[in-house]
């Protein structure tokens, strides 16, 4: 669907849109869900797409309206069959109930007037930007301190100072947990394998199911940034508006990963946060440190294994380096300058990556 073209005919006439209606299809749902999180622009159009679905459905189970849905159906059926000169490509032939859903909107509107809107008005389009988003309680932390909320299914989340979070009061009966964020927040999440636990935050949405990361979203700010401190992420941006491309590009994080979303280009830039931490889980300890003639090879593996990051290096141009040092509770940047200073090698970070750069060692 062209979403120049997203008026309230389209919409309740494609197939995917009445299967989000219904709930019927587990993809359109996830990709309308999305989509229309993002798009507050046809949040007007879908509340009342989705109100003219409903209804038919509705319609078609009373007994006044059957006689109205048939004699509509045989009309609209003679429309499509009369020859006419199409002045372009013909579109793909509709479901049944998508093509009548359309000659109910053309035909019918004026019989249920109002009463489509005012039914159905509380049971809006799940839009974040929907302030009376059913069953969704939203916070607003208008201080400079942290605000701690915590959700039902045991996450705690800490929100920034100007930020709003929205989220469900119970995520019992939904097979994901979805908030969603403008602003900055911390969330450590509580672990639930069944049910994914999902950020969305203006472009971007974060998968997890269960760790502690953190989200920079500004509303009007070039990047987006998405930190990881324990656990795995999954990052992508929403792009396109059919169900088969809703995602642009990608990325998973690590722990002490990081990646940023630039909104003008769309691209993500990944890289390690700005002061790595040794992993809650790791069994190294700072007496691991203390490298007393050890070969470089064993340095690097002490440190990825404490950090959880990868560093990459020549092992045969490497392979005569030995380092002599007491390290300890130094940051991981000057554990890797004080490496490099002392074996004539250099350092730096790609793709939240380390890459050394040495000649070897006599």
């Amino acid at each position: 669907m062209d979403r120049r073209n997203f008026s309230v005919e389209s919409l309740a006439s494609n197939e995917s849109f009445i299967d989000w209606v219904h709930q019927s299809d587990p993809e359109a749902v996830k990709y309308w869900d999305l989509y229309l999180a993002s798009h507050p622009d046809i949040r007007e159009n879908a509340q009342k797409a989705r109100a003219l679905v409903l209804n038919l459905k509705a319609a078609q189970g009373q007994d006044n309206a059957s006689e109205q849905v048939d004699a509509l159906w045989n009309k609209l059926q003679q429309r499509v069959e009369a020859p006419h000169k199409p002045t372009k490509p013909a579109p793909r032939t509709l479901h049944p109930l998508a093509i009548l859903t359309t000659c109910m909107l053309v035909c019918v509107l004026s019989t249920f007037g109002v009463l489509f809107l005012r039914q159905h008005n509380d049971q809006p389009v799940p839009n974040y930007h929907n302030e009376h988003l059913a069953d969704y309680s939203e916070q607003i932390n208008y201080s400079e301190v942290p605000m701690q909320i915590s959700l039902e299914d045991g996450t705690v989340v800490m929100l920034e100072g100007h930020s709003r979070l929205k989220y469900k009061y119970t995520f019992s009966k939904d097979s994901a947990r979805h908030v969603y964020l403008l602003g900055k927040a911390h969330f450590d999440v509580a672990k639930n394998p069944h049910k994914p636990f999902i950020v969305h935050s203006n472009e971007i949405v974060a998968r997890v199911l269960g760790t502690s990361f953190r989200v920079d979203s500004p509303e009007d700010g070039d990047a987006i940034v998405v930190a990881v401190k324990t656990g795995q992420v999954s990052v992508f941006a929403i792009a396109g508006n059919t169900p088969a491309n809703h995602r642009q590009g990608g990325i998973v994080l690590s722990p002490n990963q990081q990646v940023a979303y630039k909104r003008k280009d769309r691209s993500f830039e990944k890289t390690l946060i700005e002061s790595p931490a040794l992993l809650p889980t790791t069994a190294i300890k700072p007496n691991d440190f203390h490298f007393d003639n050890t070969p470089i090879a064993k340095v690097f593996k002490t440190i990825e294994s404490a950090y959880g990051l990868e560093i990459i290096f020549n092992d045969e141009v490497m392979k005569n380096c030995y380092l002599t040092a007491p390290l300890g509770a130094e940051s991981l940047q000057d554990k890797l300058k004080i490496i490099c200073e002392t074996i004539g090698a250099s350092y730096e970070t790609i793709d939240a990556k380390i890459i050394i750069t040495s000649p070897g060692c006599q």
